[in-house]
């Protein structure tokens, strides 16, 4: 990426669509407002491959979503996208000199944030509209903050007052598994740059959770069992229902690309949730070469008493209970391996 779309990225930052949601919690109120940048599709990108690298899984769904795209169409080089709350900003090419606190400065520093600030709560002139005795939020790394504003006040004493480089510093450091002295960097390292606001909901601790652990999955269609690992140590193990016939299920290594809640059984057009919807509560798809995640997946059953033999057309069954726990544990792009 150039110097001049790193500049841009950084505008874009000031210039972020943040509004209030009175009533809502923080955590809503950001996910809801968020933060949007702009990435032009290089030749070979891919929703996938996209999603991948800024928001770190293989759930493209959400980018074909904000961008109005069908899932399964290709994307033409030199269109512009939108992304948004990704994990990663931007990555940034360590130049000879460069420092973590220089890097900090380059993408986040007073001036924007105060900007932000504005932007946050709805200021367009700092000089007439910030009034004693107003609440302003603030949004943190840590979540968003309420300020009273006192006599005294500014726009720029506030961003210096909530925005420490150093926390950035901390940020982008943490991110790369770098220490903060500026020896650790070298030239021609690549580095990631995140997203200061990104808010993680509560629904999503065991995700982050799991994510730590590096849990992955392993399937044995020969035992039908579902092996959830940490490493080498299996953690939990479930029973399973594997393709009918030799062959049907796919074997190798794969990922998990899409999760859905309650979906639908399009070939009887079956709705989410109906009893009669063999897909069960929850799917799990998986990278299974150009199928996008839509054929073969995990997923529940309305036929519990198939679990444990070889019943299904190629997909992997559990029971609702167990793949909702599984659901919950595991993000996209989770390592599966399915063998004999």
């Amino acid at each position: 990426m150039s110097r001049q779309s790193k500049w841009v990225l950084c505008m874009i930052m000031v210039m972020m669509a943040l509004v209030s949601y009175p009533g809502s919690s923080s955590a809503e109120a950001l996910k809801a407002s968020g933060m949007t940048i702009s990435y032009a599709v290089q030749p070979g990108d891919t929703l996938f491959s996209i999603s991948k690298k800024y928001y770190l899984t293989g759930n493209y769904e959400q980018v074909a979503k904000a961008n109005g795209l069908n899932s399964k169409t290709g994307l033409k080089a030199g269109a512009v996208l939108k992304l948004k709350n990704p994990l990663v900003m931007d990555y940034y090419e360590v130049q000879q000199g460069d420092t973590l606190f220089a890097i900090t400065k380059r993408y986040f520093n007073r001036s924007n944030y105060m900007n932000v600030l504005m932007t946050y709560n709805g200021i367009s002139d700092p000089n007439t509209e910030l009034k004693i005795g107003m609440t302003l939020r603030i949004p943190l790394r840590s979540g968003e903050g309420r300020h009273h504003v006192v006599k005294g006040d500014t726009m720029y004493s506030l961003s210096a007052r909530y925005f420490k480089a150093q926390d950035y510093q901390k940020a982008v450091a943490q991110t790369n598994g770098v220490g903060t002295a500026s020896s650790l960097i070298q030239a021609g390292q690549q580095l990631q740059i995140p997203n200061p606001y990104y808010m993680v909901a509560s629904s999503t601790a065991a995700v982050s959770a799991a994510v730590s652990a590096k849990l992955s999955i392993d399937i044995d269609i020969t035992r039908n069992k579902l092996y959830v690992k940490s490493g080498e140590t299996v953690k939990k193990t479930f029973d399973i229902a594997s393709g009918k016939k030799p062959g049907l299920t796919p074997t190798g290594s794969f990922e998990i690309m899409t999760k859905i809640e309650n979906p639908w059984y399009s070939a009887k057009g079956i709705p989410g949730g109906d009893p009669k919807n063999p897909l069960g509560s929850r799917w799990l798809g998986l990278s299974v070469p150009n199928t996008q995640g839509t054929k073969y997946g995990i997923h529940g059953t309305n036929a519990p008493s198939s679990i444990g033999t070889n019943a299904s057309t190629g997909c992997i069954r559990m029971l609702n209970e167990d793949v909702e726990w599984l659901y919950d544990m595991v993000p996209n792009g989770t390592k599966v391996k399915i063998h004999k």
